[in-house]
C-alpha cells in the first residue's frame, strides 16, 4: 500500500442519510483511540454513555501496558498525587 492509499484510508467516512444530512462518521483505530483519550481528559465521566466510559476503561488500559513497569496499589497513587488524605 503506497502513502497516498494509506493516507486515504485514514480520513474520516462521512455516512449521509437521503436529504444528505451527515448520520454517522466512521474513524480509524488510532483516530477513535485518539478521541476517547480526549474525552477521558475533557469530559465529564458522569455524563458520558456507560458504552463510551467502558472504551475509555480499555483504551487507557492499553496505554498502561504499553508502558510496562509494575503496577501500584490505587491508594498509593491517590496518596502520592494528595487526592486522599
Amino acid at each position: 500500500m503506497d502513502a497516498i492509499e494509506s493516507a486515504a484510508n485514514r480520513v474520516p467516512r462521512f455516512v449521509q442519510d437521503d436529504q444528505g444530512r451527515i448520520v454517522e462518521v466512521i474513524l480509524s483505530y488510532d483516530d477513535y483511540a485518539r478521541l476517547l483519550r480526549v474525552l477521558a481528559e475533557h469530559a465529564d465521566w458522569e455524563t458520558l454513555p456507560p458504552h463510551l466510559q467502558d472504551a475509555i476503561d480499555g483504551v487507557l488500559a492499553a496505554d498502561a501496558a504499553t508502558e510496562g513497569g509494575s503496577p501500584k496499589p490505587l491508594r498509593e497513587v491517590l496518596r502520592e498525587t494528595g487526592e486522599v488524605p
